[in-house]
């Protein structure tokens, strides 16, 4: 969920004990569903997203329980290098497998395949998910459903709530799932 139209702010962070923080999130919040995602991202020969050292866009098509999406993101970062918030523009896909069909038809190329299980929790201004990254571990997702007065605030917010969760988890310069995995794959 976005707190504005096709735009995100969210916080991610790696953790070590899920089971404790889902424990903490069924005391603050609600569970709402879990579902498995393989997102396959694509780049054009020409603009290669990973060649960054911080990538600023994905071009994603995600697999999901019959409820498939293709999306680009672009991603906004603070002057030192933090992700401050990102533009999301998403449609479902029937049939992803043509989209990425059609894609590699015309040249672009699959980049990684990023494949988790995502748990979500509805806790009030926030929708929070736990992954569990094939090849990659554990990590929370904060993201505010509304706006708390403009990118800066909100993202305070999120961070306020995580902050107040009082878990154990490891901050990280959001480089994101494709990225981390991409790296760690390829040793980038």
């Amino acid at each position: 969920m976005n707190y504005m139209k096709n735009v995100e702010v969210e916080i991610q962070v790696i953790i070590k004990n899920p089971e404790k923080i889902e424990k903490r999130l069924n005391e603050v919040g609600k569970f709402v569903k879990s579902r498995k995602q393989i997102d396959k991202y694509f780049v054009p020969p020409q603009r290669d997203f990973f060649a960054k050292n911080m990538p600023d866009e994905y071009l994603r098509v995600r697999y999901e329980e019959g409820r498939n999406h293709l999306n680009y993101s672009f991603l906004h970062f603070s002057e030192d290098g933090w992700l401050r918030s990102t533009d999301e523009y998403e449609t479902f896909v029937d049939k992803p497998e043509i989209a990425e069909e059609i894609f590699k038809k015309i040249g672009l190329i699959l980049k990684v395949t990023v494949k988790k299980t995502r748990k979500y929790f509805d806790c009030g201004d926030f929708e929070v998910t736990l992954d569990e990254i094939e090849d990659l571990g554990d990590f929370m997702e904060v993201e505010a459903k509304k706006d708390f007065g403009g990118v800066d605030k909100t993202r305070k917010a999120c961070s306020d709530f995580l902050n107040n969760l009082n878990v154990e988890y490891e901050i990280q310069k959001e480089m994101g799932y494709p990225r981390m995995l991409y790296k760690k794959l390829n040793r980038a």
